[in-house]
C-alpha cells in the first residue's frame, strides 16, 4: 500500500450497508515500486518507477517481457498485480534512460532508490546483468535484442506482448552500464467504487437512485479505468462531483422549502 494509511474503504462499506450499488473494483490507482518497498518504509510512496519502466521493458524471472510498458506506470502496476506471481517482475534499462527517465520523476528513483536502501543492479553486459537479478541471461540477452530491432526499425507491433506509445517513445537498451530494478505494485486506492449518476446521487444494484444519499471523490467508481485504466484522479472528482452534489441538494431542499410553504 502507498497510501496514509487512511484510505481502508470506510466509506465504501457506509455506502453498501445503506443499499448502494458499486462499479469497477477490478482496477485501482497506483504506481511502480521498487520490491524492496514491501520491507523498507523508506520506499514507499516514492520513489516510483513508473517513468523508467515506461522508456525501457519489464520482465519476468524467465527474462522475457510480459506487459505493454506503454500504456503507462498506473496500467503496469494493474497489469502486474493481476499476474499470477506479481512479485516476479524487474525493469530493464540502459545508462541514458536511467540518466534520462530515471531523474524525469518529483522524486526521481535516481538517486533516491539507492540513497533509501532500494536494489538496483549493475552490469556492463546484458548476460551478467541478468546474472546479478536471477534471470536467464540467454532469455534476457534475446529479449533485449528483440525489443532493440522493434525499436530501431519501427516494428513495436510485431513484439509479443505489442507495445504502444501512448506515454512516450521507447528507448533501446544499448548502452553500458545496464541496470535493473526488481519492482513491485504499489496500490493507492481502488479506481472503482460506490455508483452513482450524473447529479452524485448513489445508485443502487438495479440503477435507481436512493434519496437523499450523496458521494463523490475517490470512493466513487465509474468515471475511469478500463483495459488501459484513463486515470482521473480522486481530486478532480471530488472537486467536480462535489459541486454537482451541492448543486442538485440545494435544488431539492429549495423544491421541499417551496412545498412547505
Amino acid at each position: 500500500m502507498r497510501h496514509a494509511g487512511t484510505a481502508i474503504g470506510d466509506g465504501l462499506k457506509m455506502a453498501v450497508n445503506a443499499g448502494a450499488g458499486v462499479v469497477g473494483l477490478d482496477r485501482f490507482y497506483g504506481h511502480l515500486l521498487s520490491r524492496d518497498a514491501i520491507e523498507n518504509i523508506d520506499l514507499w510512496p516514492y520513489p516510483q518507477i513508473d517513468a523508467v519502466a515506461t522508456a525501457s521493458i519489464v520482465v519476468d524471472q524467465r527474462g522475457y517481457r510480459i506487459l505493454d510498458e506503454g500504456l503507462g506506470g498506473i496500467s503496469i502496476t494493474n497489469d502486474l498485480a493481476q499476474l499470477d506471481d506479481p512479485l516476479c517482475a524487474t525493469v530493464i534499462c540502459d545508462a541514458p534512460i536511467w540518466e534520462a527517465a530515471g531523474k524525469s520523476a518529483q522524486i526521481p528513483p535516481n538517486p533516491q532508490l539507492l540513497a533509501a536502501g532500494g536494489t538496483l543492479h549493475q552490469a556492463d553486459t546484458i548476460e551478467v546483468l541478468a546474472e546479478a537479478a536471477a534471470l536467464s541471461p540467454e532469455n534476457l540477452a534475446a529479449t533485449v535484442a528483440d525489443y532493440n530491432d522493434a525499436v530501431r526499425f519501427n516494428r513495436l507491433a510485431t513484439l509479443l506482448p505489442e507495445r504502444s506509445t501512448r506515454s512516450g517513445a521507447p528507448r533501446r537498451i544499448e548502452t553500458p552500464p545496464f541496470f535493473a530494478i526488481p519492482i513491485c505494485a504499489g496500490i493507492t486506492n481502488t479506481i472503482g467504487g460506490i455508483a452513482i449518476d450524473e447529479h452524485g446521487r448513489v445508485k443502487r444494484p438495479d440503477g435507481s437512485a436512493i434519496t437523499s444519499l450523496y458521494a463523490a471523490g475517490g470512493t466513487t467508481g465509474g468515471l475511469e479505468g478500463g483495459g488501459a485504466l484513463g486515470y482521473v484522479g480522486g481530486l478532480i472528482k471530488a472537486c467536480v462531483f462535489g459541486l454537482r452534489v451541492a448543486e442538485h441538494a440545494a435544488g431539492q431542499f429549495n423544491r421541499e422549502a417551496d412545498i412547505l410553504k
